[in-house]
């Protein structure tokens, strides 16, 4: 797993990057789904373990993804980027803590996840 955890007030939040913009689009999930359900070129996450849940995506760069409830309470994540990484942040307008998840990365945790801004980099 290419993601270190930071503990942020009583949440967790991913040290990776982000990816996004404000075309954020999201799609809801009543049954059990997989990783390969985020559509190329997106950052998907899941308010589930293992890919359950509803899920969210972007694809571009994004200032402020608290207006996505998901992205404020997620357990699963998959970088399914088209040949970027995704550089995640714990704050609104790429502040606070970040990190990076390469193109190819996902992961499944117990723990919820936050990340409030995103960038597509290493492109």
């Amino acid at each position: 797993m290419n993601r270190k955890l930071t503990a942020i007030a009583s949440g967790i939040v991913l040290t990776g990057s982000l990816l996004g913009s404000a075309s954020a689009a999201s799609a809801a999930q009543n049954s059990p789904s997989a990783a390969s359900d985020c559509p190329s070129g997106y950052y998907c996450v899941w308010s589930g373990e293992n890919y359950t849940g509803h899920r969210q995506q972007v694809k571009k760069n994004n200032p402020d993804l608290t207006v996505y409830s998901v992205f404020q309470n997620f357990k699963s994540w998959y970088n399914h980027g088209a040949s970027c990484d995704f550089r995640w942040y714990s704050g609104k307008n790429y502040s606070g803590s970040s990190g990076v998840d390469v193109r190819g990365s996902k992961g499944s945790q117990s723990a919820a996840m936050y990340i409030e801004s995103n960038k597509w980099v290493n492109c």
